[in-house]
């Protein structure tokens, strides 16, 4: 005692230490017990599992005549000409087989929608039988089907078509094709009135001259994958 007081705040100070020491020590030994703890795992395999992709595969032969020129074609004329499609090399189907055609060099033999080339495609159900030319010539001595009605080969410079039924469709199928194409017989020519190769697509002897004119076409097969699938 001092001076009539009494040492109290001593004693506290004291107690306050003491319970914060505890806190402390408390404290130290969680962060222990935490660090010891473990964590259970396992870990197993399944079988090995081979994934491989497929092939879509469209070639043309053996038969090919579609380079076999022809010169001199006059309105009314055919042309056709014999090219074997097939997907032998291919393990996938296919869901669409498409025909379009490019012209380099062009002219109003392929750009003329009325009045240009019109094609028509066919398969026969064996070889076409084929008399060499030129110009040669084809008779199916099996089933003939249209996979394409005539179409202006302008159009198919475009919006290539859809040939259906195909064998070649399926993996493995082969198809026997031949590609008539034909110079309407109304096609105009009037050198008189009209410069060779010129004049408005579309148009008369008197605004249109089809003689004269020469395109190179190639033709562009196009096989696209069967539908999605689960597998």
């Amino acid at each position: 005692m001092e001076d009539g007081k009494t040492s109290e705040n001593p004693r506290r100070t004291t107690v306050k230490r003491v319970v914060l020491t505890v806190a402390v020590v408390v404290a130290g030994t969680g962060a222990i017990l935490g660090g010891a703890f473990a964590t259970f795992t396992d870990t197993t395999s399944a079988a090995p599992q081979t994934i491989s992709s497929g092939k879509v595969v469209l070639a043309v032969g053996p038969t090919d005549d579609s380079a076999t020129a022809a010169t001199n074609i006059a309105p009314g004329d055919t042309i056709p000409r014999d090219v074997d499609l097939n997907s032998t090399g291919a393990t996938l189907s296919d869901a669409t087989i498409t025909l379009g055609i490019s012209a380099g060099p062009s002219s109003l033999l392929d750009t003329d929608q009325a009045n240009g080339l019109q094609v028509q495609v066919q398969t026969c159900s064996q070889s076409w039988s084929r008399v060499a030319g030129p110009p040669p010539t084809y008779s199916c001595l099996g089933t003939t089907t249209t996979v394409l009605a005539s179409t202006p080969v302008k159009t198919l410079e475009t919006t290539p078509a859809s040939l259906t039924p195909l064998n070649s469709l399926t993996a493995g199928g082969q198809d026997y094709v031949v590609m008539t194409f034909t110079f309407p017989a109304g096609a105009p020519g009037n050198i008189a009135q009209v410069p060779a190769c010129s004049g408005t697509a579309g148009g008369t002897s008197a605004t249109e001259n089809l003689e004269g004119c020469s395109s190179t076409l190639t033709y562009n097969f196009t096989a696209t994958q069967r539908a999605v699938a689960s597998k």
